[in-house]
């Protein structure tokens, strides 16, 4: 995900893990500072962060 994709005060997803977190800071050196929903504030890659509508979402089938 690029910067232009990125906004501050949205929701993003770390694509490793599934995690969402959302985006308090954007740099332009190729990193954002993001919220976990558990507290903490870190520093993330943009490369390793997707939007929340980005992937698709699969259908549960009963």
């Amino acid at each position: 995900m690029n910067r232009k994709q990125l906004h501050e005060g949205e929701l993003a997803k770390i694509k490793s893990t599934g995690q969402v977190v959302e985006i308090k800071r954007i740099s332009n050196h190729g990193f954002s500072v993001v919220k976990f929903k558990t507290g903490g504030d870190y520093m993330i890659l943009n490369e390793k962060l997707a939007g929340v509508d980005d992937e698709p979402q699969h259908e549960i089938q009963h």
